[in-house]
């Protein structure tokens, strides 16, 4: 099952270190500016290659892109392929600053 979660939610598990966030953008969205600690695997690289995600198996998957579309379908494409704990930002990288969480640029 994928779960939908709200800016808020996830701000309460970035501290968890049973979950791991990952930026399904391209690069150059990444660049601009992304979550701390988010992991950048683009949603074509997962589509391709589901398997990189497999050293994540037993922890909670965070997926995030701009949006939240690009990242549901990465997380559904991930729950059809065995994948358990998904997480979607709901309305992505946008809803998340627009609750005034933090961007970094590293």
């Amino acid at each position: 099952m994928v779960y939908q979660i709200i800016p808020q939610e996830l701000n309460e598990m970035l501290n968890n270190d049973d979950a791991v966030i990952i930026d399904v953008r391209e690069p150059f969205e990444y660049e601009y500016g992304h979550i701390k600690n988010s992991i950048l695997i683009p949603v074509f690289d997962i589509f391709n290659n589901p398997d990189l995600l497999k050293k994540y198996e037993n922890k909670k998957i965070i997926l995030v892109c701009s949006s939240g579309h690009r990242s549901l379908y990465a997380a559904k494409f991930l729950e059809e392929n065995g994948y358990k704990n998904i997480f979607n930002l709901y309305n992505g990288i946008y809803g998340w600053e627009m609750q005034d969480y933090e961007i970094v640029n590293d």
